[in-house]
C-alpha cells in the first residue's frame, strides 16, 4: 500500500516524479507522442476535477472536445481510476494498473501528464487565494508566498490556456456528430453495424468533422472483411452505412473485423458507464 504523504514530503514526491518523467512531459504535447491528445486531455480533465480545479477542467474539456474521445473502455477506466487514486493520495501513486493496458512509453507519458495536472491544479488554487485576498482586503503572509507562485504558474500555463480555449471554441463551431443512417436497418450486416458504431468515434475530432462533414462531396469508403462488404458514406453533414460495396468508393479498407469489434465494444462500454447514475 502506498504510504500517505503530506506537506513537504508530498511536494518532494511530486518533484521527484516530475524529474523522472521530464522527457515524457516534453514529448506529451507534440505530434506523435506516446500519449495521444485525446488520451492526454482525458487524464488532465480527470485530475482537474479530482482536485477541484474547475477552471482547468473547463479548459481541458474544451481541448478534449476538439481532440475527440478515447474509445477503448479498459484504457479509460484505468486512467480514471489512476487519476482518482493520485488525487485521493495527494502524491504520485503506483501505476501497475496502467501497465496492463498501456505500453511503457505511454505509462510514462500518463505519469508526466498527471504531474502537469497536479501543478495546474495548484496554480489555480493559489491564484484563487490571491484573488480572494485582494477582493476582501485580507492579505496575509501566505498571500506573499502565493502571489509570485501564482503569477509564475499563470505565465507558464498561458499558452496552454489560450490553446485550450481556442480549440474549445472551434469544437463548438464544428458540425455535430450526426446519427449514422442505416445503423438500425435490419438489412445491414455485422460489418456495417460495427462500422456504424465506429463512425462517431472516428468523427470525434472537430477538425476531421469540419473537413469531412463540411465537404460538398459525399465520400464513400468501402470495407471488406472476408466475404462481407459494407460502404460508409460521409459528407454534407450526414453519415450513412449500407451493405455491399459502392462502385464509386474512394478507398477500400480490407482486413480482419477484430479492430472494429474492439472499437465498437469500447463505445458500448463507454455509453454504459456514462449512463450509470453517480452518487
Amino acid at each position: 500500500m502506498t504510504p500517505t504523504l503530506r506537506g513537504p514530503r508530498a511536494a518532494a514526491a511530486w518533484a521527484v516524479e516530475a524529474a523522472l518523467t521530464l522527457p515524457a512531459a516534453l514529448r506529451s504535447t507534440v505530434p506523435g507522442a506516446p500519449v495521444p491528445a485525446a488520451l492526454r486531455e482525458d487524464v488532465l480533465v480527470a485530475v482537474a476535477h479530482a482536485h477541484g480545479a474547475s477552471a482547468m477542467a473547463w479548459v481541458h474539456e474544451g481541448w478534449r472536445s476538439f481532440a475527440g474521445r478515447v474509445p477503448d473502455g479498459d484504457v479509460r477506466l484505468a486512467l480514471a481510476a489512476h487519476a482518482r487514486a493520485v488525487a485521493a493520495a495527494g502524491h504520485p501513486v503506483a501505476h501497475a494498473a496502467l501497465e496492463g493496458v498501456l505500453p511503457p512509453s505511454a505509462v510514462r507519458g500518463v505519469r508526466a501528464v498527471a504531474v502537469r495536472g497536479r501543478v495546474e491544479a495548484e496554480v489555480e488554487a493559489r491564484t484563487r487565494r490571491v484573488i480572494a485576498a485582494v477582493l476582501t482586503g485580507r492579505l496575509s503572509p501566505g498571500t506573499v508566498v502565493d502571489l509570485p507562485l501564482a503569477a509564475l504558474g499563470v505565465a507558464a500555463a498561458a499558452p496552454a490556456l489560450v490553446t485550450g480555449a481556442v480549440l474549445g471554441a472551434l469544437a463548438r463551431l464544428a458540425p455535430p456528430v450526426p446519427e449514422v443512417e442505416g445503423a438500425d436497418d435490419p438489412a445491414v450486416g455485422l460489418l456495417g453495424a460495427l462500422a456504424a458504431e465506429a463512425v462517431p468515434v472516428l468523427l470525434g475530432n472537430a477538425a476531421v468533422r469540419a473537413v469531412v462533414l463540411g465537404s460538398p462531396t459525399v465520400l464513400s469508403i468501402g470495407l471488406r472483411s472476408g466475404a462481407s462488404t459494407a460502404t460508409v458514406r460521409v459528407g454534407r453533414g450526414r453519415a450513412e452505412v449500407v451493405d455491399g460495396m459502392d462502385a464509386d468508393v474512394l478507398v477500400v479498407l480490407q482486413g480482419d473485423v477484430e479492430p472494429l469489434v474492439r472499437l465498437a465494444a469500447g463505445v458500448v462500454l463507454r455509453e454504459a458507464i456514462e449512463t450509470v447514475p453517480h452518487p
